[in-house]
């Protein structure tokens, strides 16, 4: 089966997984990539892991950011290389480059460091689109399929008045 060139990591990738096969057993600092529905960013733990190993990962997928490859960590974890950031020697906070065993480029230069725009309009834009993933497209289809029917004992002159006395 072959693919594409844009949708596959490049040759420098494959340096990568190499350099990270010759680290088994050594403290590393990951930068995991964390994303959500409406922005994406990265979580620093700032205290390094052991890497156990490097191993080939069965079902990747471009799409989903899914590499061929998968880290084992002490912690238990098991962690495709798409959804880190980074992984450096020596420090987890702008490590020298010559630190740098792994950098999922494309994330770092089109999502990280992508320019900016924020304004009333995307903001808004990005509400409604979150607020329609949540309760559906249709203003107040979701309270209608919600509200529960009112039956007769439900309204307020069908209730029993109390004995007044005078």
């Amino acid at each position: 089966m072959e693919y594409s060139e844009n949708l596959w990591p490049k040759h420098d990738y494959y340096q990568q997984v190499e350099k990270l096969r010759a680290m088994l057993g050594q403290p590393l600092y990951i930068v995991e990539i964390n994303t959500t529905d409406i922005n994406a960013g990265v979580h620093f733990p700032g205290t390094p892991l052991r890497l156990l190993a490097v191993v080939d990962f069965p079902q990747p997928d471009p799409y989903k950011q899914l590499c061929p490859h998968m880290l084992i960590l002490e912690d238990g974890r098991g962690i495709n290389l798409g959804r880190i950031a980074r992984i450096s020697t020596h420090s987890a906070y702008s490590p020298a480059p010559e630190n740098i065993l792994f950098s999922n480029h494309e994330f770092v230069q089109n999502v990280l460091l992508a320019p900016r725009s924020l304004s009333r309009e995307s903001v808004a834009a990005t509400t409604r689109a979150a607020l329609a993933r949540m309760f559906g497209d249709t203003p107040g289809k979701f309270l209608q399929a919600h509200a529960e029917p009112r039956t007769k004992h439900d309204k307020l002159d069908a209730l029993p008045q109390a004995d007044k006395k005078p």
